[in-house]
């Protein structure tokens, strides 16, 4: 049974009614044994029950203070935990979405360059057969112009040696 201030006043006066002083029932010590309470001891005793008991009440009170302290840094911790993990992943999340856009980017630029590679080697093709194709076309200009030239000798020393001796006008070519 708990002991409270209630239970040890109503405990005193059974006692004081029982022996203390003489009591009121007759049951005192009558003259035997130690001196009679006081008013005053019986006071300073009531008031020190009364220190312990708050002394009590102040050591719980701390204690659950303590323990109330020691929880809600427990439940800081965990959330500071939780948030810190949830941080992680997102960040972590987000690294790998941007590695998958730059490999995504890295690869469009990588088809980028390969039809780059094949269109600057398509056009160095055309550029070097209109190269090949102009003089092809400059050689060919060449080989009739000097066609045209042995046709026309031909065609003239045809044609003198059909006429026979030909002379030329002497007075014309005097004058």
């Amino acid at each position: 049974m708990e002991m409270n201030s209630t239970n040890l006043l109503w405990f005193l006066a059974f006692v004081f009614l029982m022996g203390g002083n003489n009591g009121f029932l007759g049951f005192g010590n009558r003259g035997m044994g130690p001196a009679p309470v006081t008013q005053q001891d019986l006071t300073s005793g009531l008031n020190n029950q009364q220190i312990q008991n708050d002394l009590n009440a102040l050591s719980v009170a701390t204690a659950n203070n303590n323990y109330e302290t020691a929880r809600l840094i427990q439940d800081q911790t965990m959330a500071m935990q939780n948030a810190n993990n949830t941080n992680l992943i997102n960040m972590i999340q987000g690294f790998n979405t941007n590695m998958l856009q730059m490999q995504s980017q890295n690869n469009i630029l990588s088809s980028k360059i390969d039809a780059l590679g094949y269109q600057m080697q398509q056009c160095c093709c055309e550029i070097k057969t209109q190269m090949l194709q102009d003089r092809l076309a400059d050689k060919t200009a060449e080989a009739v112009a000097l066609q045209n030239k042995l046709d026309n000798r031909d065609q003239s020393q045809y044609l003198l040696a059909q006429m026979g001796k030909w002379v030329a006008n002497a007075p014309a070519a005097a004058a």
